[in-house]
């Protein structure tokens, strides 16, 4: 198995207070409206990023609560989980001079690992990628 790009997905990038609860209150909006949280990183009191299962009723929950917030394109793909591979990907980009804004791992079974780049062009880093 080799790499695998998932394709483009929105990230919302949510500034949220620092408080007990902030991240819990996001979570339930999505969760009452049955949108599925992809992908997450939480950044310190700075605020979270999240990759949904639907772009437009996360956009409308987040406007709604008067949350302040961005959307991002993102790229989403799997590598094999061992050394090296993330080198690779971060290489052919470089090559490409596509600049890798942010990344997250998502998770794995082991042989695999999800990743989510944020990148300063993501149709460039899509054929870069492919």
């Amino acid at each position: 198995m080799k790499r695998v790009v998932n394709g483009k997905f929105k990230e919302f990038d949510i500034a949220l207070e620092d408080r007990v609860g902030a991240l819990a209150d996001v979570c339930d909006m999505l969760a009452q409206d049955g949108v599925n949280i992809k992908a997450i990183s939480a950044d310190g009191g700075r605020g979270v990023r999240l990759v949904t299962s639907d772009d437009k009723t996360t956009r409308d929950i987040l406007q709604k609560a008067k949350l302040i917030f961005n959307e991002s394109d993102v790229v989403s793909l799997q590598l094999l989980d061992r050394p090296g591979e993330l080198a690779k990907v971060s290489r052919l980009l470089a090559k490409e001079r596509v600049n890798i804004q942010s990344a997250y791992m998502l998770g794995g079974n082991g042989e695999t690992k999800d990743m989510i780049l944020k990148v300063s062009n993501v149709s460039d880093a899509l054929k870069a990628l492919r």
